[in-house]
């Protein structure tokens, strides 16, 4: 495409929604059999795209009914489809004769800026240094019945933070004005592109100091208070724990049995081949 063109391959392929709905489409009609390929292209667009809508919403309806488990786990179908339609909604401005200016901009503050860098840090942050990597560790066992390799350990306590911390750094030092091709946004674009970064990102400040000035106690024992974690099991995850560990006493009991069971039987064996042979010696 470079050589057609006659430009640098740096013009042709740029970062961005151009990058897969504009480039990658006229890659795919250069390669023969065309009409294969561009159905393979789509194909994979569209499952990408079902499957990262798949994780985002179940996410946000996992989060929001663990919330109110009272008022939304009766209702679950129908408050995820209301949220989808909610969000379907919120997106049609993007597919507007200008809706690619406003998609750079969600896409460049809110799907892969800041925003989502800050929440994961956080996450990260409070799961394995104040929840607990060792406990996390643990759980994920007893979940899946076995222990994962300890490199997992060490990413979650060490490389994710250190690795999310340099990047951090290194978007405020090498931050660009967002641009849409030729196209610069004007300041009230950019600052716009801001307050969707900052709706996502003051939440994690702004929840520590509401819990810090509302929480009773001098400021040390609200600070110890806000870092140790407060777990309450649900009860039918009480009952499948109770259940389940009666199932593995049960299960013990029977692997017992079938040994004494298998250990009799050999000794039966042992004892009737030796009255054969008795039998046979005395003939």
């Amino acid at each position: 495409m470079a050589h057609q063109k006659g430009v640098e391959v740096g013009e042709v392929v740029q970062s961005g929604p151009a990058l897969a709905f504009l480039v990658y489409p006229e890659v795919v009609l250069a390669i023969a059999p065309s009409p294969f390929w561009a159905f393979l292209f789509f194909i994979m667009l569209l499952n990408l795209g079902l499957d990262t809508q798949f994780s985002s919403v179940e996410s946000l309806m996992t989060g929001l009914v663990d919330n109110w488990p009272e008022q939304l786990r009766p209702h679950r179908k129908k408050f995820t489809l209301g949220m989808t339609v909610f969000m379907c909604l919120l997106g049609l401005p993007m597919i507007t004769r200008g809706g690619i200016y406003v998609f750079q901009l969600m896409d460049f503050y809110a799907a892969s800026g800041l925003s989502l860098l800050w929440c994961v840090f956080f996450q990260t942050i409070a799961i394995c240094w104040v929840f607990g990597a060792k406990k996390f560790y643990l759980c994920i066992e007893e979940m899946i019945g076995y222990r994962v390799s300890m490199y997992w350990y060490v990413c979650w306590c060490f490389l994710a933070p250190g690795f999310m911390l340099f990047i951090f750094i290194f978007y405020f030092v090498k931050y660009t004005p967002i641009t849409m091709g030729d196209y610069v946004y004007p300041p009230w674009g950019e600052a716009l592109g801001f307050a969707i970064s900052l709706s996502s990102v003051l939440w994690v400040p702004g929840y520590a100091i509401y819990f810090f000035f509302t929480t009773p106690g001098t400021w040390r024992e609200v600070l110890v208070a806000g870092i140790t974690p407060v777990i309450k099991p649900r009860a039918e995850a009480l009952k499948c724990a109770e259940t389940k560990a009666s199932m593995d006493n049960t299960k013990e009991l029977s692997d017992v049995e079938q040994k004494l069971m298998d250990r009799t039987d050999e000794v039966f064996d042992q004892l009737e081949n030796e009255g054969q042979e008795d039998y046979n010696d005395k003939e």
